[in-house]
């Protein structure tokens, strides 16, 4: 047993000190997609307005989204006019997060001291002692957080949305919203007929 503790503790500490590859963040997405099946909804011309009434579109946050979302659908044919007033569909996007859980959780872990005592030949041989368990608690609050892509021609009606979702703690959208976004690429303008459970890497920025 001690030799298992020993090892493990050894392990820890070189990758302490050496360094190990970072950490590639995944989140477990949930996207849900309809289209019209009674309306033309063939890329066309467009423009972004946010879909929520509070969002700020001239907003750094949402301009810097706008812009990875006109990416995704530059590369699926959409084009975008010189006046806007000539764009012949209107894209809503809106991306926020909802706090859906908070629950404690308690932990035991044993105490484990350890030291280093003289050996034959001037080596130090290690040892451990065992004082029974302490138990902590950790609070874990779960939000989720999502992506609303709709779309709508000149007359209003709806073309086709998709809806990304994800589960988590963290509440970084600047982080989070891209790996949304990414999901939803293969979905615009298609139809799922239940929601669709996919893990996404987070892309590290080039200057990580």
């Amino acid at each position: 047993m001690r030799k298992v503790i020993y090892q493990a503790i050894t392990i820890s500490a070189l990758l302490l000190l050496t360094g190990c590859s970072p950490i590639v963040n995944k989140y477990r997405v949930s996207i849900d997609a309809i289209s019209n099946p009674n309306i033309d909804i063939a890329p066309n011309s467009y423009i972004i307005e946010p879909l929520g009434k509070s969002t700020d579109k001239n907003s750094l946050e949402f301009q810097k989204h706008s812009s990875q979302l006109m990416k995704i659908l530059d590369k699926k044919g959409y084009v975008q006019p010189d006046n806007s007033a000539l764009a012949k569909q209107t894209i809503y996007f809106d991306y926020g997060i909802d706090k859906i859980k908070e629950e404690t959780r308690t932990y035991s872990q044993p105490n484990i001291s350890f030291g280093f005592s003289h050996g034959y030949y001037n080596r130090f041989w290690s040892d451990f002692m065992y004082s029974g368990y302490s138990t902590y608690q950790k609070t874990y609050t779960l939000y989720n957080r999502y992506i609303e892509i709709l779309a709508k021609n000149q007359a209003g009606k709806e073309l086709w949305r998709v809806d990304v979702s994800s589960v988590g703690e963290s509440k970084d959208l600047k982080n989070i919203v891209p790996v949304l976004l990414e999901a939803s690429e293969e979905y615009i303008g298609k139809d799922t007929d239940k929601p669709v459970n996919l893990v996404i890497k987070e892309k590290k920025s080039k200057k990580e």
